[in-house]
């Protein structure tokens, strides 16, 4: 490889990993909606170089995170409940369409590791830590049918609708009650996967998505 290679490949290492520390900013609270987003004062406090942190600012803005206006700073975006609504509605639409399609790839390893996942959560007692627990298996469920997806394109487009899930969990985090019923829902459609029962865990699926959206909207609608 040459030196010029290497250098690209670092530079686009360097971006990825400026990209999910600006994801988990948004999931942890670092960054809340409408905070402006300090590029250079990010870079020193996180180590990373500014040039690739712009380069993964430049992606959550074509993302839908950010906006970027001439000589300002960048915000981060505000998501309204009509915004929720209309998210969850096309969540609905591809993620039943993709765990259709993908189901029969899905290995029985990867269902008996969610398994584990799901077990830890419920067995946690820590509140914090339950959460987190709850909100990792949120995650790898949801992603499952998404990585199973051969289909480049529907992956694509489902992995821009998930990139709000880091803000929009932020919004639950303090409704703990809500969290444990998505999370009961998340073991219903697990359960329905293990049995390889695809018309129920698509029902389960759809049900959830729908009441998640429905929730997150009036909850953002109260703010």
């Amino acid at each position: 490889m040459t030196q010029k290679s290497t250098s690209s490949k670092r530079a686009a290492d360097l971006s990825e990993i400026a990209f999910q520390r600006l994801q988990q900013a948004l999931l942890t609270g670092e960054l809340k909606e409408e905070d402006r987003v300090r590029e250079a004062r990010l870079a020193t406090k996180w180590k990373i170089g500014v040039t690739p942190l712009r380069e993964a600012v430049r992606r959550m803005a074509a993302l839908g995170h950010f906006i970027l206006k001439p000589n300002h700073a960048p915000v981060v975006r505000k998501l309204s409940g009509d915004d929720i609504r209309e998210i969850y509605a096309i969540r609905e639409v591809l993620e039943c369409f993709a765990l259709r399609r993908s189901w029969e790839k899905i290995p029985k390893s990867d269902l008996d590791r969610l398994g584990k996942l799901a077990a830890k959560a419920a067995a946690t007692t820590t509140k914090k830590r339950k959460l987190q627990a709850q909100f990792v298996l949120d995650a790898e469920l949801h992603q499952l049918w998404v990585s199973s997806e051969k289909t480049p394109w529907l992956a694509l487009i489902l992995e821009r609708f998930l990139t709000y899930r880091p803000n929009l969990m932020n919004v639950l985090a303090s409704h703990a009650t809500l969290v444990d019923e998505a999370f009961d829902e998340h073991l219903q459609i697990l359960e329905a996967l293990k049995d390889r029962d695809i018309d129920l865990a698509i029902e389960r699926l759809g049900h959830h998505i729908q009441k998640a959206g429905s929730v997150l909207a009036k909850l953002t609608d109260l703010t």
